[in-house]
């Protein structure tokens, strides 16, 4: 099964993959609300903690969680929650984390300090929206410590190539969504 925590929630837009951001048009014709406003969440925060009545996680071992998919994982607002989502990330070592961020720039400078060469359950993710981004992010990517690493060709604007990424051997996963 594959499921979403989004620890917290809005974003900045930062480059013209943002331009009609889904979460963005979702919080504004549900509940007509400023997408741009980034806090954490109350009920979501622990997500992958969460017990059923039975005692037992309600996300399973070996299932994969998509992490922010209503911001960015890297976003400076969050700053000052990350390191208590990296802490739960830990503790479930049982379960797949996927990170996707547009601001690959500041993964490095975010990872948590037992980090060493990646954890074993998380797969770090840029977008690659359009060459360019695909030009700018990915070889920050690849020149950071991970066991698993992948690119997400969405939103897909323009022609984009990663063969000469692709034949590094180190992106594990490309997804591409029109």
């Amino acid at each position: 099964m594959h499921d979403i925590w989004n620890p917290w929630h809005g974003c900045k837009k930062i480059s013209e993959g943002c331009k009609n951001c889904y979460m963005f048009y979702l919080d504004k014709v549900r509940a007509e609300a400023d997408g741009s406003v980034i806090y954490k969440t109350k009920t979501n925060f622990n997500y992958p903690l969460q017990k059923d009545r039975n005692g037992k996680y309600k996300v399973r071992p070996g299932e994969q969680i998509r992490i922010c998919m209503t911001s960015d994982f890297f976003l400076g607002e969050a700053d000052k929650w990350r390191d208590e989502v990296w802490n739960i990330i830990k503790k479930r070592s049982d379960v797949k984390f996927f990170i996707l961020t547009k601001r690959a720039s500041r993964i490095k400078s975010n990872l948590p300090k037992d980090w060493g060469s990646g954890y074993e359950n998380v797969m770090l993710n840029v977008t690659a929206e359009t060459q360019q981004r695909a030009d700018e992010r990915i070889p920050i990517l690849l020149n950071i410590p991970a066991k698993h690493r992948g690119v997400m060709v969405a939103p897909c604007i323009a022609r984009v190539s990663l063969d000469k990424y692709l034949k590094t051997g180190l992106i594990e996963q490309v997804i591409c969504r029109w």
